[in-house]
């Protein structure tokens, strides 16, 4: 019986911000490659979207960067990677994918890569601070560098929800040769919600038909709807987000005042008014 094949799971997106629901989706990823016996995940990364991501209200990406990783910090087996948005330009999927592959066979991965116990020095400039692997007190664990030095050809599959699948239909919006570089060469985890049909979506596709055996389909079954949308549309009713994103990223958009400058919650009236 051969050993299973080594895999780093990729989940990219705005992180705007961040929530539980994201976290989730790598976490039910795992479980499901690991149920195969082929698989065995040996890293879950998580990449926020560059600045030039076409994609509304986005705030700075140091602060994007700064709430993933709050939110990987206490679990050993995800990090974050500042790779994508140190770019000049958004660079599609297909591009960020082959990117990490040949950063990790070169061994330069772990210059933008930030682990469970890294800290994240954020300010309100645009730049990015972060030291490098060389430097005396770098954030980087030889374990955090073992696991890509251990993991050279390691498969990366992106983990994604229906929509992303979904979105593979649509005319134009994806260049063919990407979708087929990521349905060929890496392969997908699905996340769906109970109730979804997402093999409709790959039966009514040429291409996606063609890469089925790549494409894992995984159900929630407990289910959330802590999107990123609502998030920011309950910080700006001042309402309460506790338990939909992790204690320190709320700690961290409290302090930062992202979304709304006054949001208090629990508070839904002026001191004033008391």
């Amino acid at each position: 019986m051969s050993l299973p094949k080594s895999v780093i799971l990729y989940c990219a997106g705005s992180f705007n911000p961040i929530t539980n629901k994201h976290l989730r989706l790598l976490e039910l990823a795992r479980d499901a490659l690991h149920k195969t016996g082929r698989y065995k995940v040996v890293k879950g990364i998580l990449v926020p979207a560059n600045a030039k991501y076409a994609k509304d209200n986005l705030v700075a990406a140091h602060h994007r960067l700064a709430m993933v990783k709050l939110a990987v910090d206490s679990n050993a087996w995800l990090c974050t990677d500042s790779w994508e948005v140190e770019q000049s330009e958004w660079p599609p999927t297909a591009v960020a994918l082959d990117a990490l592959k040949d950063r990790i066979r070169d061994g330069t991965v772990s210059q933008c890569i930030y682990n469970g116990s890294a800290a994240i020095e954020s300010d309100s400039s645009t730049q990015l601070k972060r030291k490098r692997p060389n430097d005396t007190n770098s954030h980087e664990s030889s374990e955090e560098t073992d696991v890509f030095a251990r993991h050279k050809s390691a498969k990366i599959m992106l983990v994604c929800g229906s929509d992303l699948l979904r979105s593979f239909s649509v005319p134009d919006l994806w260049a063919k040769e990407h979708m087929e570089q990521i349905l060929r060469d890496h392969g997908l985890v699905v996340v769906v919600r109970e109730g979804s049909d997402p093999y409709q979506d790959i039966y009514s596709s040429d291409m996606i038909s063609k890469y089925s055996h790549n494409i894992h389909i995984v159900t929630d079954w407990l289910g959330d709807d802590f999107s990123s949308t609502k998030i920011r549309t309950a910080i700006r009713r001042n309402e309460s987000i506790k338990y939909a994103v992790p204690e320190p990223v709320l700690e961290y958009i409290l302090k930062h005042k992202l979304y709304n400058p006054n949001y208090r919650p629990g508070f839904p009236y002026p001191s004033s008014e008391w």
